[in-house]
């Protein structure tokens, strides 16, 4: 990925941010809030796309289901806007990114979470998990690991070795 296509060198990226977009192979952006994190990562989702693959052909991580709802907005942004350049675009352009455009309800933007969930749902078998399983939602874990601590805490207080009496 040498030459960066069009939509992705609209992108207002430092010259640090830059290198994750042109990058071969995985990424992974770490940075503090604020640094343009979500910006240098549509900006490597686009070149991806501009590269040929599809939006089920590119698998994009994040830690919060607001960073992934951040990211698929701005993408879609970001297309929706090329699109509307439709004039300076070859009509094979405009189709493949009017294909784009409509797959990005499909796209694989999303939290560790479901990306887990997604794929132990597609191999439960292997997974040795029941094909019906249910993942917790966050709430549903928090409750759930304050019993298992609960429990733990008056495990260690009744058994005497760990209690140390």
């Amino acid at each position: 990925m040498t030459e960066l296509a069009p939509i992705v060198q609209e992108s207002r990226l430092s010259d640090e941010q830059w290198p994750a977009v042109a990058a071969a192979g995985d990424v992974a952006v770490t940075a503090g809030a604020g640094t343009g994190k979500t910006r240098t990562l549509v900006a490597r989702y686009l070149s991806l796309l501009s590269a040929g693959l599809s939006p089920r052909e590119v698998v994009a991580i994040t830690f919060t289901k607001k960073a992934a709802r951040e990211m698929r907005n701005r993408v879609r942004q970001e297309v929706s806007a090329y699109l509307g350049k439709e004039e300076t675009l070859s009509p094979d352009e405009l189709a493949r990114w009017r294909d784009v455009h409509d797959a990005l309800d499909a796209a694989r933007i999303g939290t560790i979470h479901s990306l887990c969930g997604e794929i132990l749902r597609r191999h439960p078998a292997e997974a040795g998990l029941d094909p019906r399983f249910e993942m917790l939602d966050e709430g549903q874990m928090a409750l759930i690991q304050a019993q298992a601590v609960e429990e733990a805490l008056v495990w260690a207080a009744d058994d005497g070795d760990t209690a140390g009496s």
